[in-house]
């Protein structure tokens, strides 16, 4: 399995918050889709495996026919995922790509998705690690202040709202060198 397991928790955390309740197995799927269609496929291999480890729960609902899905409280930051579950960390190969790339650790999750999201075009199709690792070599040897700027920022907040103008432009410059290679 290789792939995006911490996302997916994140993704359902998020989709819980925004339905008011636990969430459907097809219903996450979409709310995946939506937020990046790159990982959508993944939700129904993620979620037992988040079980197994004890980090979601799931209950049959009768009236649906179907399992929903909920985090398990207390909720965790995906940072605290990557530190306490070091074997999902590295199975969430874009999240740890996207981090270590960036920061040489964790770094937070919406951040990661935000990036991963311009260099994937927004599409279902998911662009190889290789490509993403490129993609962030070339921010940061060509804009070496933005990045210096951002990942200053991302560290010293350490999981608060970084600068949204300051995302917009790394997101900016992000898509624009993902375009030319694509």
């Amino acid at each position: 399995m290789s792939s995006v397991p911490i996302m997916i928790y994140r993704l359902l955390c998020e989709a819980v918050e925004a339905y008011g309740r636990p969430v459907t197995t097809r219903e996450l799927i979409e709310y995946v889709r939506k937020r990046i269609p790159m990982c959508a496929d993944h939700v129904p291999d993620h979620l037992p495996l988040l079980f197994r480890y004890g980090l979601v729960e799931r209950h049959l609902d009768e009236e649906k026919k179907a399992y929903v899905w909920a985090p398990r409280e207390p909720r965790k930051s995906d940072v605290e995922l990557a530190r306490e579950y070091p074997e999902l960390y590295v199975e969430s190969m874009y999240y740890h790509a996207v981090s270590k790339e960036v920061a040489g650790q964790p770094i937070p999750l919406d951040l990661v998705i935000e990036l991963l999201y311009e260099i994937s075009g927004g599409r279902e199709e998911r662009p190889r690690v290789s490509f993403v690792k490129d993609v962030l070599r070339r921010f940061k040897e060509r804009r070496p202040e933005l990045y210096e700027r951002f990942i200053s920022e991302v560290l010293k907040k350490e999981g608060a709202v970084v600068d949204p103008e300051l995302v917009e432009e790394v997101r900016r410059v992000v898509r624009e060198l993902a375009r030319e290679r694509s």
